[in-house]
């Protein structure tokens, strides 16, 4: 367990229940650590001590309650089954979890980095725009936009719409692919809906391909494939908060 781990994100993050009912455990002192009733939900473990759930020992396996994923086209983060398919779908049987929320979005088209979890805290730490946690897009539009694309972004755009100015971004412009369409990076930290595709349209062009490859200092592992999931690493959740340096 992760030095001064809570009891109840110990016991959820390891598939025990739901936050709900792990705190029912709780109450219902069904709980022990190192053989003693433990009632308060927010004990601070340490990584010898030792905790029983309902009478089964509870293993400090890998944390399966914060994942990433490379998600493929076609599927939208979303709970609404009229949106299916869905890429709550996809989940592996081992890796599902009642509270399991995407860390924002991908639209149904975007394909790339997302990060799943169990902890709603953790969600807000991750997109609050204060943090700086930055995110990289490549895209492929068609289009040209205008001349003083890169400047209006730098300096906090407005797009259609909205009448709240985007925060200063950064972008770069790529030449362009085989096919014709222009080829740029995009370097945000907030995370409005849509909101690439409608900082394009604004510039004069039209979102044809989108692909997110990095969060903070956190980069799409090359061990993960498209569709593919796995726990976030240690290392991998201390790098989501690190400054890239090229931002």
């Amino acid at each position: 367990m992760r030095l001064d781990e809570p009891l109840d994100y110990f016991l959820t993050r390891r598939g025990v229940g739901t936050w709900a009912s792990v705190r029912q455990l709780i109450q219902q002192q069904q709980v022990l650590v190192n053989g003693i009733i433990c009632k308060h939900y927010h004990r601070r473990l340490l990584p010898t001590d030792v905790v029983n759930a309902a009478g089964v020992l509870i293993k400090d396996d890998i944390d399966t309650g914060t994942l990433i994923c490379f998600k493929k086209v076609g599927y939208a983060c979303s709970h609404e089954r009229k949106d299916a398919p869905l890429l709550y779908d996809v989940i592996p049987r081992h890796y599902q979890h009642p509270n399991l929320q995407t860390v924002g979005r991908l639209d149904r088209d975007t394909t790339g980095l997302i990060l799943l979890t169990i902890d709603g805290m953790w969600v807000q730490l991750v997109m609050a725009p204060e943090k700086r946690c930055w995110k990289r897009y490549r895209l492929a539009f068609s289009g040209i936009l205008s001349a003083d694309a890169q400047a209006r972004v730098c300096s906090g755009m407005m797009m259609l719409d909205d009448p709240r100015p985007c925060l200063p971004a950064r972008l770069e412009l790529l030449g362009h692919a085989a096919d014709g369409l222009g080829l740029a990076t995009m370097h945000l930290c907030e995370g409005r809906h849509h909101q690439v595709k409608r900082m394009i349209a604004a510039l004069g062009g039209r979102v044809e391909r989108l692909h997110r490859d990095r969060i903070g200092g956190l980069e799409l592992p090359t061990d993960l494939h498209p569709g593919e999931m796995r726990p976030l690493r240690g290392d991998e959740r201390v790098r989501l908060f690190e400054m890239p340096e090229n931002v």
